[in-house]
């Protein structure tokens, strides 16, 4: 769900202050932010002495109660830069919303390579916010620790140059099942490295993850599953559709340009993909011998040319 950033928008949240059965409201926005003092008029403290505004969303949290459907709204044009231990989603049942549209929605600038939000708090969201990598090799944007049911969506990431980019977009933790339910929905990343990794990388055993209506444009190289990675572990009902990986790539790709991985026994859909690199020769989109099954998938390695389907048709 996207928020407009219009006159309509400061009222229906001031409603929500007083409706939300699920939990509280609490809003973000750094100390120069314009109109500020209107903001802080509108999210005072709330009867039982807890604020309602906040200049950073780590501090947001601190005020949160797990597991009582709070929500964290982040003013538009709010600007954070994200460090290894700047942001930690460790409460349950937070949703972070960005407001605005465009530029104005809430930019977060990642200046370390270590820099990340983790997450470990379960049935957790971030939406419509803007992640910028500024440094070089940053990791990941997200590191998904011991939280099922966390949701992405609806944000975009962007590389400033070559040399300051992100690797990946979203790394679980090597524990299994501590990422079940993990949705990654509805972002676009702008990817610049010439040796980027995965978009979402997986990095234990998991269940019931669905990745779906992404985007990601890269100018990478390297030989390397770029959409997504399962590395060696066992999906259980994993869900991969709508995605669209246009990537320079690989000329000889060995591992699956759109998705690798070595287990065998994974069940789960691979539907209405498509993908692009550079690779005319082997033309591997994904890793063989998954478990998966896989639907419409489409993959072309020259320009001006529509994608044909990959795997080829059972007969």
């Amino acid at each position: 769900m996207r928020y407009n950033l219009n006159a309509g928008w400061g009222p229906r949240v001031v409603d929500r202050l007083a409706t939300n059965k699920a939990g509280k409201v609490f809003i973000v926005g750094k100390a120069d932010l314009a109109n500020r003092e209107m903001y802080q008029e509108l999210f005072i403290t709330d009867n039982d002495g807890e604020d309602r505004f906040f200049a950073t969303v780590d501090a947001a949290f601190a005020s949160c109660t797990a597991s009582a459907g709070d929500t964290i709204y982040v003013l538009p044009g709010h600007t954070e830069t994200v460090t290894a231990t700047s942001i930690a989603h460790d409460v349950a049942g937070v949703s972070v919303i960005g407001l605005g549209e465009g530029t104005m929605r809430p930019t977060f600038t990642f200046g370390a390579a270590a820099a990340t939000i983790t997450i470990t708090g379960a049935n957790g969201s971030w939406e419509n916010c803007h992640f910028v990598a500024n440094f070089d090799n940053v990791a990941s944007a997200f590191t998904i620790g011991a939280a099922v049911n966390f949701r992405l969506e609806n944000n975009t990431f962007f590389d400033t140059t070559n040399a300051l980019h992100f690797y990946s977009i979203v790394t679980t933790g090597a524990t299994d099942n501590e990422a079940d339910g993990l949705v990654v929905r509805g972002n676009n990343w702008e990817s610049k490295a010439l040796a980027a990794l995965a978009f979402v990388s997986i990095l234990a055993a998991e269940k019931n993850v669905v990745v779906e209506n992404n985007d990601a444009f890269m100018l990478a190289t390297n030989d390397v599953g770029h959409f997504i990675t399962l590395a060696a572990k066992i999906m259980t009902n994993i869900i991969i559709r709508n995605n669209s990986c246009i990537v320079v790539g690989a000329s000889n790709a060995s591992v699956g340009v759109f998705l690798t991985g070595s287990g065998s026994t994974s069940t789960g859909l691979v539907s209405d993909n498509v993908c692009s690199s550079l690779d005319t020769t082997t033309e591997l989109m994904f890793t063989a011998s998954t478990g998966l099954k896989f639907f419409r998938n489409l993959y072309t390695g020259v320009a001006d040319a529509s994608g044909k389907l990959l795997p080829a048709i059972d007969a």
